[in-house]
């Protein structure tokens, strides 16, 4: 009975559903200086679902050109396995909130720094060294071709990556903070 009351305590309407968006150990506490730190942390649980789909999506998407190699491809696909285990990391976590979970979410956003890292660095190695156009041509007949130079290409990719990676730094701390709110508890 008493956990009912501290829900109902801490639950708020949001729009049309009522939310429990903090509790006893995350009470006052934010993410982004706005938002209650466990709304934030759903959000950075599924900021790792869709960074792998865009991850993904961009590698095979590659398959459309056909100056690119086919071991282009499946070094991506390679490199994005510890995308794919934070993803099972972070299914575990939104399936049951404990704190093991919760060190299983940190170590999957440290994953999708891993990978999100290497397919930049795969990307400025094989369009730098072993792409042999001076254009990166994606797409085909049926829906048109973006065309980048290959150092448009490298510096798009090492930028989107470093943005990515900065972001996830910060949400490191933030899923640090989280599990600590609640041992402290």
């Amino acid at each position: 009975m008493a956990r009912k009351a501290m829900k109902e305590k801490y639950a708020t309407m949001c729009c049309c559903c009522v939310c429990v968006c903090e509790d006893e150990a995350t009470k006052d506490e934010k993410c982004c200086f706005c938002f209650p730190i466990k709304c934030g942390v759903s959000g950075i649980a599924a900021s790792v679902f869709i960074i792998g789909i865009i991850q993904f999506w961009e590698v095979f998407y590659q398959l459309l050109n056909d100056k690119i190699d086919w071991w282009y491809i499946a070094v991506g696909v390679a490199l994005t396995i510890p995308l794919v285990i934070g993803w099972g990391l972070t299914v575990y976590w939104l399936a049951e909130d404990t704190d093991g979970t919760r060190v299983a979410l940190q170590s999957a956003g440290i994953l999708l720094i891993i990978s999100v890292a290497l397919l930049a660095c795969w990307n400025a190695a094989y369009f730098a060294l072993l792409y042999k156009s001076d254009e990166v041509a994606t797409g085909n007949d049926g829906i048109g071709y973006i065309t980048v130079t290959v150092k448009q290409q490298v510096v798009f990719s090492l930028w989107i990556a470093a943005v990515v990676c900065a972001f996830f730094a910060y949400y490191l701390c933030v899923l640090s903070h989280y599990k600590e709110l609640y041992r402290k508890a």
